[in-house]
């Protein structure tokens, strides 16, 4: 019995240890949002404010602060934007965009990103977003399982998955 009670704690100390930072070279560069799901589908949906078509990101200080540079669609034209945010913890940074955000980065791979965001819009509303970002415009079905997987995790149905890839007609810069 205390085996297994051991065993049990330290599972559950081992899940809890914090990611190791992703390397900065992985990161930053030219990206495509490929795919977003989200707990609360309006934000995701045309005209959402975190329907993002991203281009880049970049990082200054260090890994300190990071920078997206991205479009969003108001009635069908594609606006440019940017949002930066500081570093809180490995791989997690802290954003002031439609709202209060905890944007994580939770999966890179040499094409893809996989990440989460918790906004907290103007309303005090909360929402959850998942987003499979990619070097190219399509997907690799490993990555879109793993994306698929984190959404799932994330308690966001699959159904409010947004393909977003096929309805970006925005400048590639």
């Amino acid at each position: 019995m205390k085996i297994l009670l051991l065993s049990l704690i330290l599972g559950l100390v081992w899940a809890t240890e914090p990611q190791p930072d992703q390397d900065a070279s992985q990161i930053s560069g030219d990206w495509n949002t490929l795919y977003v799901a989200s707990t609360n589908p309006e934000k995701t949906s045309e005209n959402g404010t975190l329907k993002p078509y991203l281009r880049s990101i970049t990082f200054e200080n260090g890994k300190s602060k990071i920078i997206f540079t991205f479009f969003i669609k108001v009635n069908g034209k594609c606006r440019a934007s940017s949002a930066e945010g500081r570093k809180i913890a490995p791989n997690v940074y802290e954003i002031d965009y439609s709202g209060k955000n905890e944007f994580h980065i939770d999966h890179v791979s040499k094409n893809s990103m996989i990440v989460y965001d918790i906004n907290v819009d103007e309303e005090g509303k909360k929402s959850i977003i998942t987003a499979l970002n990619g070097k190219g415009k399509k997907a690799e079905e490993q990555d879109l399982k793993k994306f698929k997987e984190l959404t799932r995790k994330k308690g966001i149905p699959e159904e409010n998955i947004v393909n977003v890839i096929e309805t970006d007609d925005c400048p590639t810069q």
